[in-house]
């Protein structure tokens, strides 16, 4: 087999995702560290992001059996995730960028062995070069990632949105959400993992398994041991310890498109999960879709500032005696809100709108 073999591959996993990392010699011994040699000529396969079965036969020359040992492979890997067309109803394999994608599959088990560890060494690594190499190409980064969609969607937690509003609408509630699918799965969450193997365990949190997944997806992180299957009891119970918490409920959905089912949750924390990581560290501004912005009434407000504590976008100062929210940098996640001791803090519905948020420009 070529040497350029790794390269290759590489290519192919970071080409399937929206995340352009560069491919170095750390992303080329994390595949090392996870794929065989053979695995990783084979992932190039994919001169799609997904393929069909009969797609992936007509592009390699294994035979039936060989194949579906491959895939096997792969899929409890984390490198491809399968998916049942609801229109065909023929499975789709997808392979798995870098980030998001790989990263999350090699973390949500919650392993703690010497490969995990390493893998979580070389994560944080590649975060760093990521950071490098946006710091150093700052202002054109910040142009080309701003025609990128993103790739989540905050819904605020429960708690109350200006009276002068209509009451929260379905899509914009976690529990009612939740009521939408029959199936779920929770698993480790893979950024508190990720710290915790750093040896940089989570200062909001102690509870670490409580990312959710629904429907489709959440029977593939059932199959393949990826997660536990779970009621949707529990998954609002989770939900709800969550907000308590002071997390941040982040929504993804099918074809990253808002507009398209809900396929899972994160809970995130300032410090540990990765779209909060990552713009703090300098590294990707923070994107994502929200449909509400905090506001505060200053009759009320007690400058207690527990709203400056618990925003996880440092979208809130005092001004003077009175908390003051930047509604440039406000991602609407209402955790201000939830946690107000005097209610001051509220929610206003802005519609459906696209937050982009540039990093720190570090000197």
């Amino acid at each position: 087999m070529s040497g350029n073999v790794w390269t290759r591959a590489a290519n192919r996993m970071v080409a399937a995702g929206q995340v352009p990392l560069p491919v170095t010699e750390t992303l080329i011994e994390l595949l090392q560290t996870i794929l065989d040699e053979e695995e990783a000529e084979f992932i190039q396969t994919f001169d799609r992001p997904s393929l069909n079965l009969q797609e992936i036969r007509e592009r390699c020359d294994l035979d039936d059996a060989s194949l579906q040992a491959m895939l096997d492979g792969l899929l409890h890997k984390g490198a491809l995730m399968v998916s049942r067309s609801r229109s065909s109803g023929v499975d789709v394999y997808h392979l798995m960028p870098p980030l998001p994608g790989l990263f999350e599959l090699t973390m949500v088990r919650g392993g703690t062995g010497e490969k995990e560890k390493r893998l979580a060494v070389l994560f944080e690594r590649l975060f760093d070069e990521l950071a490098s190499l946006v710091q150093a190409n700052y202002e054109p980064t910040m142009e080309v990632l701003k025609a990128v969609p993103p790739i989540t969607r905050v819904v605020p937690v429960e708690c109350e949105v200006d009276l002068k509003q209509d009451t929260v609408m379905p899509y914009e509630d976690a529990m009612k959400i939740v009521d939408k699918f029959d199936t779920f799965a929770v698993s480790h969450c893979y950024c508190r993992h990720h710290k915790d193997l750093l040896g940089n365990p989570c200062r909001v949190t102690e509870e670490k398994v409580n990312c959710l997944t629904f429907g489709r997806s959440a029977r593939f992180m059932i199959d393949y041991g990826f997660g536990k299957e779970i009621t949707a009891e529990e998954a609002k119970r989770i939900l709800k310890e969550c907000e308590d918490a002071g997390l941040v409920h982040k929504f993804f959905h099918e074809k990253n498109d808002p507009l398209r089912d809900e396929f899972a949750i994160c809970n995130c924390c300032k410090c540990c999960c990765g779209t909060f990581d990552l713009f703090y560290r300098g590294a990707a501004p923070m994107m994502t879709y929200a449909s509400h912005r905090a506001a505060v009434d200053g009759d009320l407000c007690t400058g207690c500032e527990v709203c400056v504590e618990k925003c996880p976008m440092e979208a809130v100062a005092l001004d003077g005696e009175v908390a003051r929210v930047d509604i440039n940098r406000c991602i609407g996640c209402g955790v201000c809100a939830y946690h107000c001791p005097s209610r001051a803090m509220s929610l206003e519905r802005t519609g459906m709108r696209s937050v982009f948020v540039p990093p720190p420009r570090r000197g």
